[in-house]
């Protein structure tokens, strides 16, 4: 039996278990507090994906200052920007930092939310699973991920990327009742460690809350969603935890499809669409920006980078955007994989690939369907499956 968490209530069900058997050794399970992500520019299911604008990193330090919540700063803005890396760099707090004792062990980190936070007090927005401790002063992450005139963005911690998620819807907890943590009569701040049934809990919970989200979720969410359910299940695996899955066992995931040979330039290039689609939604459209949705920062599998919007003879609809960038010229080194193809077909009317090319003179950009795209260019296969003969 599990119990589902739906804002002040309970609901008791009952449901399968699936028990497996553990690949690997019991890591340590741990309970952290970080800022929620209250960035209205971003969904819920795209949280600290991106690295915020200088006004949105100010909001922080006012919060921190002014309400006494969170700290001095939000390095958590990209603490779950999963990339075309293997790895996701992420944030610690200072008081969640582990002791050096722990410094060669395995982690699983669990994100929960200040009690003082306005949006989302006191929820479990994310985890972890497989991480390692890299620098317990933390390092700098460098460009592209640079604010102006913002102290440079550090992490402390690496982990794989098919072990990381948000926590989709968020799931509110209560340190009394021993459900998602021990019983606690007050956490405060800092780092908790937490129990292998916790554990199971949250991943339990959260595979229940995102398979029941599927039904009413827009393309951008559903991809999140799934992925979200793939992930939890692969780390209840991992451990040998009993992970509640209403849609029962573990789903096999889709296979990761070739990345930019430069991922740095494939960065870029979606950042500059991106910051595009924004000020035209805002500027043009006169709709919310959280309406443009960079999907890819979450769900790097995805067939397509944006969700945005397009104004249509049936109204404003929305549009999906699949970025290819280079350094060699337009078109030059870039791949497109058979999901990308077959969901450009089914949306022949709502799907856009946007050629970057970042020259001398900055980044060019150009639009084109997917006809426009197959009038102008060759498909060539670089890649076979082996099939047995007879």
């Amino acid at each position: 039996m599990t119990r589902l968490l739906t804002g002040n209530c309970r609901i008791n069900i009952f449901i399968n278990t699936i028990t497996v058997q553990s690949t690997s050794r019991m890591p340590v399970f741990a309970a952290i507090k970080i800022h929620y992500d209250h960035r209205q520019s971003l969904p819920r299911h795209l949280k600290y994906s991106t690295v915020p604008s200088r006004k949105e990193y100010d909001d922080y330090l006012k919060l921190f200052r002014e309400e006494n919540v969170g700290g001095n700063g939000f390095h958590e803005c990209m603490n779950f920007a999963i990339g075309q890396s293997d790895l996701v760099r992420f944030y610690l707090p200072p008081t969640c930092v582990p002791a050096q004792k722990f410094q060669n062990e395995e982690f699983v980190f669990f994100s929960f939310t200040y009690k003082g936070d306005r949006e989302m007090p006191s929820h479990v927005v994310g985890v972890h699973a497989g991480a390692r401790l890299i620098d317990r002063n933390g390092l700098v992450r460098g460009a592209p991920y640079a604010i102006a005139d913002v102290e440079p963005l550090v992490f402390h911690v690496e982990a794989p990327a098919d072990l990381v998620t948000l926590t989709v819807p968020a799931l509110p907890y209560e340190v009394t009742d021993g459900f998602f943590t021990p019983p606690l009569s007050k956490w405060g701040y800092g780092l908790r460690y937490i129990e292998p049934e916790h554990a199971g809990n949250i991943l339990g919970t959260s595979v229940e809350q995102a398979a029941l989200r599927l039904a009413n979720a827009s393309a951008s969410e559903k991809e999140v969603l799934e992925r979200q359910i793939d992930v939890l299940q692969r780390i209840g695996v991992r451990y040998g935890l009993n992970v509640h899955g209403a849609n029962g066992g573990l789903k096999k995931g889709a296979p990761h499809p070739g990345g930019l040979p430069d991922t740095e330039i494939g960065y870029l290039g979606e950042r500059h669409v991106y910051e595009r689609e924004r000020d035209y939604v805002r500027n043009v459209l006169r709709r919310e920006e959280s309406e443009v949705q960079w999907t890819s920062q979450v769900v790097p599998t995805s067939p397509f980078d944006i969700r945005t919007l397009r104004r249509t003879s049936d109204g404003i609809r929305e549009h999906f955007l699949e970025v290819k960038s280079s350094v060699l010229g337009e078109g030059e080194n870039v791949y497109l994989s058979a999901q990308q193809l077959q969901f450009f077909e089914g949306h022949r009317d709502g799907a856009t690939f946007v050629l970057v090319n970042f020259g001398t003179s900055g980044p060019s950009v150009r639009d084109l369907a997917l006809a426009e795209l197959l009038s102008e260019y060759d498909l060539t296969p670089v890649k076979y499956k082996l099939a047995r003969r007879g």
